[in-house]
């Protein structure tokens, strides 16, 4: 399916639509997302991955590769795990081919005094920080900070799980609705990182994790699939009438929690 923009370029794929590396998905001067997934040669505007293509509301395109690594972009939330401990900074798995750089000045919240502090004395590995991707040109790792953004820091409660990076989007949704309905019908706290990392925190039950754990599994597992919000929000239902977990009902016709 091929549809002109306003400046006369051609897209050359449906919205939603799976597009191989190599596969050309424009021409002409319309508006797309280019680094790493799609690129210009000459007149034509070609896919690099394997991938969904989305064609947004305002006529530009965007490939979303169906696998792949994370690659950092700064701004970009990520939960990370510490590695290794220097004494001026903490290195932090981050799931990418770089390593993120927590810097000791972050850690403590005041300049390092080099003299006096000891960095192993406030960090170890194995601690779990939710970070910000502060700078990142791939040339060198990636710079983190946890003082700039309210929520973000040290990771002290919860369960953590992985999913493919590339599969955060469909999490979050169009306009936060895949997050929003997890969130409601769970009534967990959720923090999605851009890394494929999920933090699960303040849940009710035990059993209310569990179903959101298995409802993020699905999405993972099967991304695309046609009107999966509407069956993802069934889903979690129909598993808390099945586990006993739905008092009744409310005035207005809403569900209720026990």
């Amino acid at each position: 399916m091929s549809s002109r923009n306003k400046s006369q370029g051609i897209i050359r794929v449906s919205h939603r639509e799976i597009v191989g590396p190599g596969d050309v998905i424009g021409e002409g001067g319309i508006s797309f997302e280019k680094y790493p997934y799609a690129y210009r040669f000459r007149n034509k505007i070609i896919s690099t991955v394997l991938g969904v293509a989305e064609v947004r509301s305002d006529n530009t395109l965007k490939i979303t590769p169906l696998e792949g690594v994370y690659i950092p972009s700064e701004g970009d939330i990520v939960i990370g795990v510490v590695e290794e401990v220097n004494p001026t900074y903490a290195y932090l798995d981050i799931r990418a081919p770089y390593k993120g750089i927590l810097p000791a000045t972050e850690i403590l919240g005041r300049p390092l005094n080099p003299s006096k502090d000891v960095l192993t004395d406030y960090v170890s590995i194995g601690d779990v920080f939710l970070a910000r991707v502060e700078r990142f040109d791939l040339l060198r790792d990636p710079l983190l900070s946890i003082r700039k953004e309210k929520g973000l820091g040290r990771i002290v409660e919860g369960s953590l799980i992985e999913i493919i990076p590339t599969r955060v989007p469909r999490v979050i949704g169009r306009r936060s609705s895949m997050l929003e309905i997890l969130t409601k019908e769970t009534g967990c706290d959720v923090v999605i990182a851009n890394n494929g990392r999920i933090l699960i925190r303040r849940c009710a039950t035990q059993e209310h994790e569990e179903i959101l754990i298995k409802a993020l599994k699905i999405i993972e597992m099967q991304p695309y699939v046609k009107g999966l919000t509407n069956k993802i929000r069934e889903y979690i239902v129909v598993e808390k009438v099945r586990r006993g977990l739905i008092g009744g009902y409310s005035q207005g016709g809403s569900q209720t929690d026990k």
